[in-house]
């Protein structure tokens, strides 16, 4: 009796599953082989320092800039990086996936969406394939910290590609291989505290590095947090009489 029992519970269930809908997950199924690559834009993809020292200042913060106008001129005061934009072609063409995370407040985003899609030929959508992400300030420190490690795990990057350090720090936090883009000489110059520490200062806490350990890194081909560098403005480090 007891076993004619278990059958019966047993049929029922097993009834009752095959009647149950399958849940069809929306995210399409990984491609062998296909990678997911990210890029920083700024001193990455866009040499943008001209279009930020342009742009208007809406406080006596000098980091404190109008982003709706950033992004509204890179294609009058901004460069395409060529050997990246040469990059992101040769990953397409072999069948991966481009994505472009920034730091920059989402404002007239598309702006910077149009600009893209018109320097690298393809289509370039906000939300899609571009995706803001600005720092937040902690609430107790006041430090700002970056977000695209947030962006990055949710696109499921294998590479982010990026020039400063929060962008080899947010691929570390993602567990992403992260690949440190050499800046321009002249953002070096300008923006050397968020490089390799301040490389224009004396060595402090805040500044760890030097010049000569720049250099250091740049010719071993590994930064401060163990990322792959990439070095398309490397210049021969000055050789001594």
């Amino acid at each position: 009796m007891m076993k004619s029992i278990n059958l019966l519970v047993l049929t029922i269930t097993v009834l009752l599953t095959a009647c149950v809908p399958k849940v069809v997950s929306s995210d399409p199924e990984p491609v062998l082989g296909q990678l997911k690559v990210g890029f920083d834009i700024d001193d990455t993809i866009l040499f943008s320092r001209d279009n930020f020292l342009k742009a208007p200042h809406m406080s006596d913060d000098p980091d404190h800039l109008d982003y709706g106008w950033v992004n509204q001129h890179d294609s009058l005061y901004s460069v395409t990086i060529q050997p990246i934009a040469e990059l992101i072609g040769f990953l397409r063409a072999h069948g991966h996936e481009v994505y472009f995370i920034t730091a920059r407040p989402g404002i007239n985003g598309d702006a910077v969406a149009r600009h893209l899609t018109r320097e690298l030929g393809f289509d370039i959508t906000l939300n899609e394939n571009l995706f803001f992400a600005p720092k937040r300030k902690d609430a107790v420190s006041g430090h700002k910290f970056t977000t695209k490690h947030i962006r990055i795990s949710e696109l499921g990057l294998h590479i982010f590609y990026g020039d400063a350090d929060n962008d080899m720090v947010a691929a570390s936090v993602a567990g992403v291989r992260g690949v440190r883009v050499v800046r321009d000489a002249r953002s070096v110059e300008a923006y050397s505290k968020n490089y390799f520490g301040n490389t224009r200062s004396a060595n402090e806490p805040k500044a760890p590095y030097s010049e000569d350990d720049y250099q250091k890194f740049l010719s071993y081909g590994v930064g401060p947090y163990g990322e792959t560098i990439y070095p398309i403005y490397f210049v021969e480090p000055a050789v001594a009489d």
